[in-house]
């Protein structure tokens, strides 16, 4: 136990870490056929382990827009959303913190 360092890391824990993509380890997008049929923005091939992922510009106003339509949508989602406690309990089925490892988007 004498040689255990308990200092803290020096790295700063907004920086994230990026861990690279692992084949098995993500979820592969939808085959375009799919995506049509389902409607979705943005419609094209991608893989996650490709450098550029090749968003929109606004691809931020687009996830925005959609939960506002989920919202209106689907009571259980706003009481679900109004009921959260900022625990982070669900960080770990998060697909945006998963897939990007940063603590910024950590769902708390």
């Amino acid at each position: 136990m004498l040689d255990v360092s308990y200092e803290p890391a020096a790295l700063n824990w907004l920086e994230p870490v990026r861990t690279p993509f692992r084949k098995g380890t993500y979820s592969y997008a939808a085959p375009i056929k799919h995506q049509k049929y389902l409607d979705l923005p943005n419609q094209r091939e991608w893989n996650p382990a490709d450098a550029d992922w090749k968003l929109p510009e606004n691809w931020q106003q687009t996830i925005l827009e959609g939960m506002a339509r989920l919202l209106k949508r689907h009571r259980s989602f706003k009481l679900f959303l109004d009921i959260c406690v900022r625990c982070g309990a669900c960080a770990d089925k998060c697909h945006y913190f998963l897939g990007s490892g940063d603590p910024k988007n950590m769902p708390v």
